[in-house]
């Protein structure tokens, strides 16, 4: 048995790839005494999960301690307890919330003359690490408005948990939204690269990471004392779906919504209330699930489409350009006369969205001690974000974008229980996504024209001419649990591989601004002139070697201890270490080493921030320490303690030292303060492939944005303290007060470094800083910055 226990934790040290955060699991545990109060060791507690018969069986150990994990969340179970010359003891009724850690304890009695059952059924006892945590049912879901039919709504639901935008970005405790971590059957979901406000995987498209109909709980975590949860220091969210059962259910929906059915406009005097403009909302889904073997392997499946349509209608007469709109429609026509180009029309740009959604899952009782479950989930989403005209600005619809995103997640768990109780937990995930934001109708320069007080906007968006963003994530996860006397410790290493390709560079097509509806007509100079391009091929498309390519590493251990020194108080201890790695070198500007930053040193602290130089993070160490009191008779639960989280970092903040390099990608702009000389050069190039390019128009080549890093870059961390009051009322009522306390000891700090530093202070309310006039930082010889729109 020695020899088992140390093959299994060698083996568990060697796994190669983990992740972080994902919960999906439920655990029981309690002690197990006679009815005057003396422990029962070698009892047999039995959990059958009566949906599908899975049953957990245990042997409780010295002083009567037993515990169950890998238990399937949910319920009903029923809770067998027997014993040797003593009644057989059985629990109905006993549910399990996402994540919990449910504390039954039994009290058996002497052995009658004839062997009977005895059944009681109880209500839930969570024996949680004591931090703070929201767990939100099939039942809460079931009940809670929704709008959007995003999990974001739910999240309402949480209290430390605010919705910060209308594109479903979540702040939880303080924290940016980009700081959660947000997992689905332990997938990770969450936009790693990290352009969604939403957070989440399809959240540019506007669309929803899952159906809400596949998601069977919900657990939000923010002090989580248990060592093996990290990943945030925000919110950890963890979804779970549904699972299939030993009875047949499903369901057929169909919901419609449109602006006869919304409330009128909720602000201003009443009188002046009305209706929102025209929209629809459809959206049509199925789900099913059932066994294919009772009481041995299920099945779940979910598929829904949704499809959204919000027409934008604009009122001509309300323009404010010197421009009238048969005139512009005009232009229209001459844009498809002229270049054999059609912008579209202005008079209404309606907003689309559509996805297509799908989940499906196999549950497989392999044997009584092996559970495996294997999860698919698709998302595919389109939005035709477009820009509607105003009454100071005319759009065209082809000056938005459109954004198709792809997601595909695989998962697969395997859940083992041993002998004395001892348990792992084996989670691989898969999650491969595209994100391919392009433009709306064909390649063309974009053009703007000052008109009066109005302007007039056409051609495709500038950031999408090449804008594609691939990531590939490998998860594993794997924690074993065994006992020790009244210690419940769990060994784990949790890592997660990422790879990146992000092709990005804005204005390929070329960006001209007119100072007048003539100029642009008579083909003038124009106004003002900006052109991106790499530098080191001609590809204008996202096949291009100025992409940025990189892998991240992330491997993580932990330790935590679960002490229960008596049925009253639980005390958790834990210790987590991380290391964050960039696998990827980036290319190495000599230029940038050698000429840029001995002057920029002389104005900034670079922090040992060099070309070609990635970060060097440190091991970061999360100790934690948790408690959990209850005084039975009174219905009283008081929790509470501390820790450090480590979260992660967005990858498009220090992802940008493998495109924004100085030498990838470059261009230049012209305007009357900047490189003016070239407008007498540039006048309209209808090619979108053949724009000019510094040496055109007589500009020395220039290097496009420059990103650095500090060679010692920390990854967020927060320390953490909380305190809770339970008091349970009765009739499923709980009384609770709680505190958390949070500082941050790690954050992320940007400086514009390609200007010169403020000068001063301005004088009054909402003082700002003031800063030189020119303020370029002069690093050429004649006091002006090769790097073009530097960032």
């Amino acid at each position: 048995m020695k020899l088992k226990l140390i093959l299994q934790l060698v083996a568990l040290f060697l796994l190669p790839f983990c992740i972080n955060a994902q919960v999906t699991t439920s655990s029981v545990g309690g002690f197990v005494k006679s009815s005057t109060g003396e422990a029962l060791p070698g009892a047999t507690i039995t959990a059958t999960h009566e949906p599908t018969g899975n049953v957990y069986r245990v042997i409780s150990k010295a002083g009567g301690k037993f515990d169950i994990n890998n238990m399937n969340p949910g319920g009903p179970y029923n809770i067998t307890v027997s014993f040797v010359n003593f009644e057989t003891f059985k629990r109905d009724e006993v549910y399990l919330t996402l994540g919990e850690s449910s504390k039954q304890d039994f009290a058996l009695s002497g052995k009658a003359t004839e062997l009977t059952t005895v059944v009681v059924s109880s209500t839930r006892q969570s024996a949680g690490k004591g931090g703070t945590e929201t767990t939100i049912g099939r039942d809460r879901i079931a009940n809670m408005p929704s709008v959007g039919r995003n999990i974001t709504d739910f999240l309402r639901a949480v209290p430390q948990a605010k919705l910060t935008t209308t594109e479903g970005a979540i702040s939880v405790a303080g924290q940016n939204n980009r700081y959660n971590a947000f997992y689905i059957d332990g997938a990770l979901n969450n936009d790693v690269f990290g352009l969604a406000a939403s957070g989440t995987n399809g959240g540019q498209a506007n669309i929803a990471p899952i159906s809400i109909d596949a998601i069977d709980q919900v657990q939000v975590v923010i002090s989580p004392y248990d060592a093996s949860l990290s990943g945030f220091t925000g919110g950890g969210i963890n979804a779970i779906t549904r699972s299939g059962t030993n009875t047949l259910t499903g369901s057929v929906y169909y919901l419609y919504r449109n602006e006869q059915l919304t409330g009128k406009t909720p602000t201003g005097d009443k009188e002046l209330a009305s209706r929102l403009g025209k929209f629809e909302n459809k959206t049509y889904g199925f789900r099913v699930g059932g066994p294919i073997i009772k009481n041995k392997l299920f099945y779940f499946i979910n598929a829904e489409l949704q499809k959204d349509l919000r027409p934008q209608p604009f009122d001509t007469s309300l323009y404010k350009g010197n421009t009238r709109p048969g005139v512009i429609l005009g232009l229209a026509d001459t844009l498809r006369q002229k270049y054999n180009y059609d912008p579209g029309e202005f008079i209404n740009n309606p907003e689309k969205v559509n996805a297509t959604r799908i989940t499906a899952k196999i549950d497989w009782n392999l044997s009584e001690n092996n559970k495996l479950s294997l999860s698919y989930r698709y998302n595919y989403g389109e939005r035709y974000n477009t820009s509607t005209s105003t009454s100071s600005t005319i759009n065209f619809y082809n000056d938005g974008y459109i954004f198709p995103t792809t997601a595909h997640y695989l998962s697969a768990e395997l859940r083992s229980n041993f002998n004395r109780g001892n348990s792992n937990r084996l989670l691989l995930t898969y999650g491969d996504i595209t994100d391919n934001r392009g433009i709306i109708g064909s390649a063309f320069p974009r053009v703007s024209i000052t008109d009066g007080s109005g302007t007039i906007v056409f051609g495709p968006d500038n950031s999408s001419t090449i804008n594609l963003l691939t990531q590939k994530n490998y998860n594993l996860l794997d924690v074993y649990r065994f006992n020790i006397g009244r210690h419940s410790m769990s060994v784990g290493t949790d890592d997660e591989l990422n790879n990146d390709y992000n092709a990005f560079i804005q204005n390929t097509y070329g960006n001209y601004t007119y100072n007048n509806f003539s100029d642009f007509l008579s083909n003038a100079k124009p106004k003002s002139y900006s052109v991106g391009y790499p530098l080191i091929d001609n590809k204008l498309d996202e096949t291009t070697a100025a992409a940025a390519k990189f892998k991240t590493l992330r491997l993580a251990a932990f330790v935590n201890d679960e002490y229960r020194p008596n049925e009253s108080l639980t005390l958790n201890f834990g210790i987590r270490v991380d290391k964050f790695s960039f696998l990827t070198q980036p290319a190495t500007d000599t230029f940038t080493n050698n000429t840029a930053l001995p002057v920029i040193k002389n104005f900034y602290d670079l922090k040992g921030a060099r070309s070609g130089q990635k970060p060097s993070f440190d091991i970061a160490v999360s100790p934690r320490v948790g408690f959990t009191y209850r005084i039975k008779d009174e219905n009283v639960t008081i929790r509470g303690g501390a820790g450090y989280f480590t979260g992660r970092i967005p990858l498009v903040w220090p992802g940008g030292v493998y495109n924004n390099n100085g030498i990838n990608q470059g261009g230049f702009s012209a305007s009357s303060s900047q490189n003016s000389f070239a407008l007498d050069t540039i006048r309209f190039k209808p090619d979108p492939n053949g724009q000019y390019r510094a040496g055109d128009v007589g500009i020395k080549l220039t290097k496009g944005p420059l990103n650095l890093i500090s060679k010692n870059f920390k990854l967020p961390k927060v320390f953490r303290i909380s305190f809770g009051f339970d008091k349970q009322l009765g009739n499923g009522w709980t009384a609770t007060t709680e505190l958390l306390f949070s500082k941050n000891i790690n954050e992320t700090y940007y400086t514009n470094i390609n200007i010169l530093p403020p000068v001063g202070v301005s004088v009054g309310p909402g003082s700002r800083n003031v800063y030189p006039s020119p303020n370029t930082l002069p690093i050429n010889a004649n006091g002006t910055s090769p790097y073009d729109n530097a960032i």
